[in-house]
């Protein structure tokens, strides 16, 4: 059989096809509808599970009689064939921006994988009955044979393709088969930031339905002004003899009617404090149809959005369906864990970038409470590349202003309204992503506003300053926002504040997981301006595949191309859903309360729009040096929406140094994404009093020079001091060595994801292979210690030094030893807009100096740009469990506003403080940055023999879009002259 390749024809998207329709299963009864689950409906028949299998290198490939053609393997679907690694069954291939293939719309490349899918089923054929095959994912095309017949094609990954296939079933045993094909003419529309994996990624199944059942059913409702009361009706035509029953959320019937329409008394509004859900079932032609009703009223007056009456903020992130295991496919389970994590952070908005999920997924976000941006699977960035990356406006907006893709553009905004019209937890339809703006955008919003005039339309490429206005076409009315990615918060600012700003403000996409301290500033403007409406932060999960060793693999790693490498893991939890750093500033910036402290009382806010804190205490510490010396607790559960309330203090100032009040909020019982117990959020106070610090008893330590090294005996340690390397190269405590190399200054660190051209530039001024010279020093006795004094310059090969300065070392008899360094950085680096990676202290020590205790922020890594989500206190831990295992390694594992560290063994070891600062950054890892950067992966890195200690003056911001760098200056490392100095103590341990 000649297969007509459709796949390679603009003017043909479907064959076959039934017309879109709103997501429903129909059940044998009433109870069953009531539960809801479709695998319990005798007329809901899943085919997932294992086919035969049979892949071609391409298309051209297949064999006329393909389909009496032996199959090689099996394969489970749903699924991705590359995820069959070893197979040979091609490779995930991650994009961002460029096409896999030539950019020729609507041509496809000769070279197109497909896979050959059958199985066979058994079906007991009923009188009166028709039978539909659903398809809710397919990558990127496929044709359907039912029996050997040709029963279809159809496009559009990530929507729903249905098939009456009655006319073409057996009663009894019956086969079906399924090409899929990798690339189609659809592709052109489908160039999202992610892997691109094929095949049929989501469930298969048949619906048994009467043969007069209704196809299609929609459900609406009109809220009254005063929010009272709501009509729930249909404008659909049902069968005479229809009954439509409905219930309330606790399972009571509340009306019973033979027309689809009633009256709400009363009504429970939904919202994502309390996602309130009613049920309709409608009982027709023996079918019994349950819909899940979250009933909300979302309105724009001027430029603000109000939500059920209140000015609602969104609180979001971006979310891709992405498993390590199963690529694409995802199942109920994951989705749940992936919605119990988001409301762990606090988060009330998902964007479904860039495609609609499953619809699985839709009713989870209806029953936990959250708002859903919906996005058409659109998005067309490799459009706009041409020759050697250069970037072109207008022909990014190509395929969005031909006519003869504006046919493709409807369909994808029908699939996805049509199917999703009835889940109320949709605030927004969203047209794609990143595919320029043209006319055929503007007919998309056409076709979802002649469906619903009240829908509310999102594009961001529709914005004012979009580069195509030059060609004389305005394209403002095609959103109902005015949405932005990565916006400055000046402009963003600006905009709000500006009274003749005509939509609300929505951040579709901004900072992400490397600068994830943005997400504090970001949050607090959207809190600030009621023409904010919200956003959505980049983004959820890393994209990683776990290869067939067990370690995460990323861009490149399969030798796909082209790829971009690292940028697929970039999430706020790792792709196995581990947290990531990232996480916990998600989490605080979104918490639902704020707190102040006011003399003795503290103030609590609620965040909440339309509950009270409902089942949350608020746990008050009196924390000294990191120990809680008393505690009480506050009943914040009883504070109303938007309102505030005072508790006073029950303790008073102790009058001590790095002395806290830390407020935790917890929830008090278990909940359906909580333990009891789990902090939703925290606030921290310090009222440490100014220490008085007394100068310490020093005297000068008994001290012998040789030709090159200076050996310092002091109470119970020995200092082997390097005089032409101007390093201790040995520090005995107690008889005991603990250094494994001599102590120095560090200037690089291993970049991370998006410091790559940061790093490269630093790398022209030899940074990463730096050495320091000694060009001078000297030994001066004083009164109470042993001092020498080094003029010193730091620079690599090629170049000249980058640093220069004195570099001081006073040794006292009691084995404290105070280090200090005051230089400047070469005229060069400022004119050439270079900075230090860091500049701090590194000691090498023994690899059973592992231990490690401090006094900072933490637990959590924390650096300057990026602290908030992390409180002072004392915390222990080692080298091994302090480091973060980021699927590529980068710099990681550090502890910003650090006072205090020690690192020791089971014996003795050494305590560090800052001389000069308040605090220091404060690490300590087996891995030092060039082992970092040596590996390409985490779980091939080898641990150096040593512990690294660093201790950090400073260290260069980590990440690149979406930094905000001057709104908050302890973040900028500049060019100014500098003194940095540390004090290093040993101490024996009491066994």
């Amino acid at each position: 059989m000649e297969i007509i390749a459709y796949h390679k024809r603009l003017e043909t998207l479907h064959v076959g096809c039934e017309k879109p329709r709103a997501y429903f299963i129909p059940y044998e009864n009433e109870e069953k509808a009531l539960t809801g689950n479709r695998e319990d409906s005798s007329l809901f028949f899943l085919l997932n599970g294992k086919w035969s299998f049979r892949w071609y290198k391409s298309f051209e490939d297949i064999e006329e009689d393909f389909l009496d053609a032996d199959f090689t393997d099996t394969i489970s679907v749903p699924g991705c064939w590359q995820l069959e690694l070893g197979k040979g069954y091609d490779v995930p291939l991650y994009s961002n921006l460029r096409y896999p293939f030539p950019t020729d719309p609507p041509h496809v490349p000769l070279d197109n994988p497909a896979g050959h899918y059958s199985r066979e089923f058994d079906v007991s054929l009923k009188q009166g009955k028709k039978y539909y095959l659903n398809f809710e994912g397919v990558s990127s095309c496929f044709y359907l044979y039912i029996n050997g017949g040709f029963a279809g094609y159809s496009q559009v990954s990530h929507c729903t393709s249905e098939f009456d296939i009655s006319d073409y079933l057996l009663d009894g045993k019956n086969r079906i088969d399924v090409v899929v094909v990798k690339w189609c003419d659809g592709s052109y529309l489908e160039d999202q930031d992610m892997f691109r994996l094929s095949g049929i990624f989501r469930d298969v199944y048949i619906l048994e339905r009467s043969e007069n059942a209704v196809k299609d059913i929609e459900i609406s409702f009109s809220v009254s002004d005063d929010l009272s009361n709501c009509r729930v009706y249909s404008a659909t035509e049902f069968p005479i003899g229809s009954e439509f029953v409905l219930y309330d959320a606790s399972g009571i019937r509340i009306a019973v009617s033979d027309k689809p329409d009633f009256l709400i008394d009363n009504v429970v509004l939904w919202n994502t404090e309390a996602p309130y859900l009613y049920k309709l079932i409608v009982k027709s032609e023996g079918e019994f149809i349950p819909f899940n009703l979250a009933i909300k009223k979302l309105e724009f007056i001027r430029n603000i959005a109000y939500f059920n009456g209140k000015p609602i903020k969104l609180l979001g992130v971006n979310r891709h369906d992405i498993n390590p295991d199963t690529g694409y496919y995802v199942t109920r389970e994951n989705m749940i864990e992936d919605l119990q994590i988001l409301k762990r952070a606090n988060v009330n908005t998902i964007r479904t970038s860039h495609y609609p999920n499953s619809p699985l997924f839709l009713e989870l976000c209806d029953r936990f409470g959250f708002m859903l941006v919906d996005e058409a699977d659109i998005e067309t960035h490799g459009m706009g590349f041409e020759y050697k990356d250069t970037w072109d406006w207008m022909r990014w907006s190509k395929l969005s202003t031909d006519d003869e893709w504006e046919e493709a553009y409807v369909d994808r905004a029908q699939r996805l309204y049509e199917r999703d019209k009835n889940f109320g937890c949709v605030i927004m339809w969203s047209l794609g992503n990143e595919s320029g703006c043209g006319k055929n955008h503007r007919a998309m919003r056409r076709y979802i506003k002649s469906r619903n005039p009240d829908a509310i339309v999102h594009y961001e490429n529709s914005h004012l300053e979009f580069k195509a206005v030059p060609i004389g076409e305005n394209f403002s009315d095609i959103s109902d926002v005015e949405s932005r990615m990565y916006s400055s918060l000046d402009y963003t600012e600006a905009y709000a504040a500006n009274k003749s700003s005509a939509k609300p403000f929505f951040f579709c996409e901004f900072s992400c997981s490397m600068s994830s301290g943005d997400i504090h500033k970001h949050a607090d403007l959207i809190r600030k301006y009621p023409a904010i409406f919200g956003g959505c932060f980049w983004e959820f999960s890393d994209h990683a595949i776990r290869d067939i060793n067990g370690g995460l693999r990323y861009g490149g790693d399969f030798g796909d191309y082209p790829n971009d490498n690292t940028c697929c893991i970039d999430g706020a939890v790792f792709a196995d859903r581990r947290l990531r750093p990232g996480y916990d500033d998600l989490k605080i910036a979104y918490e639902p309360f704020e707190c102040s402290l006011d003399n003795d009382k503290l103030v609590f806010f609620n965040r909440n729009y339309f509950t009270k804190l409902t089942g949350c205490v608020a746990e008050i510490c009196l924390e000294i040096e990191g120990e809680t010396v008393d505690k009480a607790e506050f009943d914040v559960s009883v504070i109303e929406p938007q309102s505030s309330a005072a508790f006073v203090l029950p303790f008073s100032n102790p009058g001590k140094y790095n002395a806290f009040i830390t407020v935790y909020v917890r929830c008090m019982n278990k909940t359906e994404w909580s333990d009891a117990g789990y902090m939703i959020g925290f606030s921290q106070f310090e009222i440490s009093e100014t220490p008085e610090i007394s100068a310490p008893v020093l005297s000068v330590p008994d001290y012998s020079v040789s030709r090159r090294y200076i050996t310092v005996s002091c109470k119970n340690s020995v200092y082997t001091y390097d005089k032409a390397y101007g390093k201790i190269s040995r520090a005995e405590i107690d008889g005991r060595n603990v250094l494994s190399s001599p102590a120095g200054i560090e200037i690089w660190k291993a970049p991370g994801y998006n410091e790559k051209e940061r790093a490269f530039d630093c790398r022209s001024a030899a940074m990463e292979c730096s050495e320091m010279n000694v060009i001078s020093s000297e030994i001066i006795e004083e009164k109470d210690c042993l001092k020498i004094v080094n003029i010193v310059t730091i620079g690599g090969p090629s170049v000249v030094p980058v640093l220069k300065g004195a570099l001081s070392y006073r040794f006292s008899f009691e084995g404290r030893v105070d280090i200090s360094f005051t230089g400047s950085l070469n005229d060069k680096l400022e004119g050439m807009n270079l900075r230090l990676p860091r500049f701090g202290f590194v000691f090498d020590v023994l690899p059973e100096f592992n231990n490690m205790e401090y006094f900072g922020k933490g637990p959590g890594e924390c650096y300057a740009e990026r602290h908030l989500a992390q409180r002072y206190g004392k915390y222990k831990s080692n080298a091994d469990d302090n480091f973060v295992h980021y699927v590529r390694p980068i710099e990681n594992g550090a502890h910003f506003g650090t006072r205090w560290g020690k690192i020791f063994s089971s014996e003795c070891g050494f305590e560090f403080r800052p001389l000069t600062e308040d605090s220091l950054l404060f690490n300590a890892t087996r891995f030092g940055p060039h082992t970092l950067e040596k590996y390409v992966h985490d779980d091939e890195l080898i641990p150096d023999d040593c512990v690294h200690v660093y201790l950090d003056y400073k260290m260069d911001i980590r990440g690149g879009r979406g930094i905000y760098e001057e709104l908050e200056p302890e973040r900028i490392w500049n060019h100014e002259d500098f003194t940095f100095g540390i004090c290093i103590a040993p101490f024996l341990i009491d066994n």
